[in-house]
């Protein structure tokens, strides 16, 4: 009995991943998703990486169907075996570890899409050329920031401490600050020297 309901849990995940792989390619080709993603910078580096984007993320869902459905027939195998505390870690890696992953996934996407927008607006209000040069740095030096605030943020929010990460990222922030505040001194030094 046992065994039959391990089997099936497996059977009907990896069924689960074929089929909604397959509705998730079908449903964003035909809505035009492809070409919307690719605008972003994180659509530029799904389609570099072989995919497009409807194929990464049917792909990427699939996965998560077949190691859920796996780990939960591991968790029923576990526990008819008498093995509590394994069938309590397999059941918490469902439950908090993959839980985690995809919360901290869609907020990374979501919020890369957001500043890549926010990002896009700052170009888009500067109409002279001398302006460009001087917003080019502040705006790439925001998408920086905005990016590891998102990845900070998602990682929290999947359940993961940052505590250590924020400790290592407070020295590449003052560099790279340092480093856009020296990049805007030397364009404006060379536009006053030009004029």
């Amino acid at each position: 009995m046992t065994i039959g309901l391990t089997v099936a849990t497996v059977l009907v995940g990896y069924v689960s991943g074929v089929l909604i792989r397959r509705l998730i390619l079908y449903v964003l080709t035909r809505v035009g998703f492809d070409e919307w993603f690719k605008k972003f910078a994180i659509g530029k580096a799904i389609l570099r990486s072989g995919y497009s984007a409807s194929e990464f993320f049917g792909l990427i869902t699939s996965w998560i169907i077949y190691l859920t459905s796996f780990l939960l027939a591991l968790t029923i195998l576990t526990s008819s075996l008498n093995l509590i505390t394994l069938s309590d870690t397999l059941y918490t890696i469902v439950s908090v570890y993959i839980v985690g992953f995809i919360k901290a996934f869609l907020i990374i996407i979501t919020g890369f899409i957001l500043t890549d927008t926010f990002i896009g607006y700052i170009y888009k209000s500067s109409e002279l050329r001398s302006e460009i040069r001087l917003l080019t740095t502040v705006a790439e030096y925001l998408r920086i920031m905005i990016y590891l605030a998102v990845i900070v943020f998602a990682l929290e929010q999947g359940g993961l401490s940052v505590h250590s990460l924020n400790i290592l990222l407070v020295p590449i922030i003052w560099g790279l600050t340092i480093a856009m505040l020296i990049i805007i001194l030397s364009q404006v030094i060379q536009q006053v020297a030009g004029k």
